[in-house]
């Protein structure tokens, strides 16, 4: 995919991101994965690219909450 395409795309992704508003982005950019996926086809590839994501968002570890006391 070219670098015009790339950038076609994020700029789909981020108006439908405003459309939907705030509340409902990251269902929305879950379905959009999701359906991403499904179009790949390719269960261990849709897994590679979600850790390159993360990798690329600095992989921040996720903590438990702390045990209520």
């Amino acid at each position: 995919m070219r670098q015009q395409d790339i950038e076609a795309v994020y700029e789909e992704l981020a108006t439908g991101i405003d459309r939907v508003g705030e509340p409902d982005a990251n269902i929305f950019v879950a379905q959009v994965c999701l359906l991403l996926a499904r179009e790949l086809g390719d269960r261990d590839r849709a897994l590679d690219l979600i850790r390159q994501a993360l990798r690329l968002h600095g992989d921040k570890p996720v903590t438990a909450p702390a045990p209520a006391r």
